[in-house]
């Protein structure tokens, strides 16, 4: 049982990071977009962040937690836990709760408001939700790596 969580954790965090990827080349591409299209591409990244963000975020946690339980829960779980460890769990939980709290919620917003007659509040809404997309993809990839190099 415990191969088949991890398999679930690995898959949630391909979907979030490539999510996440594909969103924030998306949004660079669409500098040179003019504005009357940024509705359109509004649109798609909410898809993204429907189909591929959201859930891969939520098999990530939900598949963490199991594992973390079943790890507290055996024999011996004080020899089990290492800094790398709590290092990627704290990490992919923070940024989890902004991916889910702020960052789902913000670009369901954009695609509600009209690029061209509220131009100055879809641009602030937009910058919220690169630099959260930044704060996020950064932290996911520190939680990446204390996993990867961590002792196992």
């Amino acid at each position: 049982m415990r191969h088949l969580w991890i398999f679930i954790h690995l898959l949630g965090f391909t979907m979030w990071m490539g999510g996440g990827f594909s969103a924030m080349f998306i949004g660079l591409g669409t500098k040179r977009e003019p504005r009357e299209n940024l509705g359109v591409v509004m649109r798609q990244l909410a898809i993204i962040y429907r189909v591929l963000v959201l859930p891969g975020t939520m098999a990530t946690v939900v598949s963490g937690l199991v594992l973390t339980l079943t790890i507290y829960g055996n024999p011996g779980a004080s020899l089990a836990v290492s800094h790398s460890l709590m290092t990627m769990q704290g990490l992919g939980l923070v940024a989890a709760v902004i991916t889910l709290v702020l960052m789902v919620p913000n670009v369901t917003k954009l695609v509600r408001i009209d690029p061209v007659s509220q131009a100055v509040q879809f641009d602030a809404i937009r910058q919220k939700q690169a630099r959260l997309g930044m704060v996020s993809g950064i932290l996911a990839m520190l939680a990446l790596i204390a996993g990867a190099f961590g002792r196992p």
